[in-house]
């Protein structure tokens, strides 16, 4: 199994290389955003950071939802996603295969994204630049996992774009607030461990999603 998820994986990731305009459109997204908040937002740090938090996880979950809509899109246009369903290999290898290879592409974003965080709003995100990597890893996790979920579920949808997000930001809104408590933590100088409940909710949140969509993917691709 093992084997075919690696597969997957990397089938997924030489599309997206081969097909950059996916990264680069991810990137300057979110480098626009935060180019628009550091315009918009009041210049004084120690008003900034009472916000801060919120302006970097509405970064991850804008430039998240354009790498799930890339998911099941390259096996859609070339009409190849009932031959990678009926290949000989495990529904459970293919989704994990697809989420981690959300997971990285979204992680390869985040590393260039934090520190240009850094540098508009606040100096201590390079500082704790490993801690806010660490936090992108958890929420990719989970919001790959649900993600790859729903973006199997509305595959054949003909408004899909529309209808994926309208399914998935009211679940993972326990991510999000996990994030935003831990990032207001990091950024105060309390260090991860000063949000610790909330670390346990995210590291439960993606624990739990990841199991579920585990098993209902199969069930998900027959529908």
């Amino acid at each position: 199994m093992v084997r075919d998820i690696w597969t997957v994986v990397i089938k997924d990731l030489k599309l997206d290389i081969r097909r950059a305009e996916n990264f680069f459109s991810m990137l300057f997204f979110s480098v626009t955003i935060l180019l628009i908040f550091a315009f918009a937002l009041p210049q004084k740090q120690s008003t900034q950071v009472d916000i801060l938090s919120g302006v970097f996880w509405i970064v991850f979950l804008l430039s998240g939802l354009l790498s799930l809509n890339k998911t099941f899109q390259q096996e859609k246009e070339n009409g190849c996603i009932e031959a990678l369903l009926v290949s000989p290999v495990n529904r459970g290898a293919i989704f994990l295969g697809k989420m981690l290879g959300t997971v990285v592409f979204i992680l390869i974003v985040q590393i260039l994204v934090i520190p240009v965080f850094g540098i508009l709003f606040h100096h201590s995100v390079i500082e704790n630049f490993s801690w806010f990597l660490l936090m992108s890893l958890l929420a990719a996790l989970g919001f790959g996992s649900l993600g790859t979920l729903l973006a199997g579920l509305t595959s054949d949808i003909r408004f899909r774009e529309i209808l994926l997000p309208l399914l998935l930001f009211p679940l993972i809104i326990p991510l999000l607030l996990a994030c935003v408590r831990i990032t207001q933590s990091l950024l105060a100088g309390e260090g991860i461990l000063g949000a610790g409940d909330w670390l346990r909710l995210l590291v439960g949140f993606d624990a739990i999603f990841m199991i579920v969509s585990f098993l209902v993917f199969e069930f998900v691709m027959e529908l």
